[in-house]
């Protein structure tokens, strides 16, 4: 695969192949025709990305493993994925039936929509389950809107930008309806150790590039080091310490594999004090410096 090839997750990349099985024909969003496979995409899902937007995919055959930031998931038929801007998304495993399709829009595209007072809880439930099991006939009711988003495309009518703004506002509320009726039934079941650790992997993302410290993360969530190192070895069978480098690594990685950004901009951007010290952190965890793993 050429170098051009490892690009962000972005609509633009999309635009420019027009081969594929997607309607690109707005700026800022872009709807799958028909069930696509990962084949058809310049992608390799091998790797991790970055996504330049938000993404609804819907899973309509066969099965996966995929990675969202620094959570595993298992994706088979009626499951939804949903991925925030920026998000790191990497494909574990996949079936070679695997069959989706997706939406993908920035956040300017949907500006205008008006959202609950519980927006706040609904984006902490959104971080913690990126992937929603659904029945069959809800899961179709959520197609059944994706499809009248494509047909609004095949038509050549006034108006038809803030009809499909519409129809996507429509599922968005339908999705978050679905987030909004399980955050209080999430929140009975977590019990306190449990919540100490979403709400650490919520800190780590945010603050990853600059914290890198157990007592950061300790002080945040009002605990001893101690305690919530204990906690955290307790409920992920990882230390505080190993989850940071596994946030900092993939970030490395996907900036590697999906830009152009030379290792000294690499190391500015994750706040290293220079590329030497980069190198040698990333080559110590990963067994190859940062230009080996972009040639390998």
């Amino acid at each position: 695969m050429k170098k051009e090839d490892y690009n962000r997750i972005s609509i633009e990349h999309f635009a420019r192949q027009l081969h594929l099985n997607v309607i690109a024909e707005l700026s800022d969003f872009i709807v799958s025709k028909n069930p696509n496979v990962l084949q058809d995409h310049s992608f390799d899902f091998d790797y991790p990305h970055i996504l330049d937007g938000i993404a609804f995919v819907f899973c309509v055959k066969g099965k996966a493993k995929v990675k969202i930031n620094l959570t595993e998931h298992e994706v088979y038929e009626n499951t939804l994925i949903i991925a925030a801007h920026n998000s790191i998304i990497q494909i574990l495993e996949k079936s070679e039936d695997l069959e989706v399709e997706f939406l993908f829009f920035t956040f300017d595209f949907i500006s205008n929509i008006r959202l609950s007072t519980q927006l706040v809880y609904i984006i902490k439930a959104v971080e913690e389950q990126s992937c929603l099991y659904l029945d069959r006939e809800i899961f179709e009711d959520l197609l059944t809107v994706h499809r009248l988003i494509v047909n609004q495309y095949q038509k050549n009518i006034a108006y038809r930008e803030d009809v499909i703004k519409n129809f996507l506002y429509a599922l968005i509320y339908q999705i978050l309806q679905l987030y909004d009726a399980n955050i209080a039934e999430t929140a009975k079941a977590k019990n306190r150790k449990e919540d100490i650790h979403l709400r650490f992997m919520t800190l780590l993302f945010e603050h990853y590039k600059t914290k890198r410290s157990v007592k950061f993360y300790a002080d945040e969530l009002y605990l001893t080091p101690k305690y919530f190192a204990k906690i955290i070895k307790e409920t992920s069978g990882k230390s505080v310490l190993e989850w940071i480098d596994e946030m900092v690594i993939m970030a490395a990685k996907a900036l590697l594999k999906s830009s152009e950004m030379t290792v000294a901009q690499i190391a500015l951007q994750l706040e290293f004090a220079n590329a030497s010290f980069f190198g040698a952190y990333f080559k110590n965890r990963v067994g190859l410096t940062p230009m080996q793993y972009r040639e390998k």
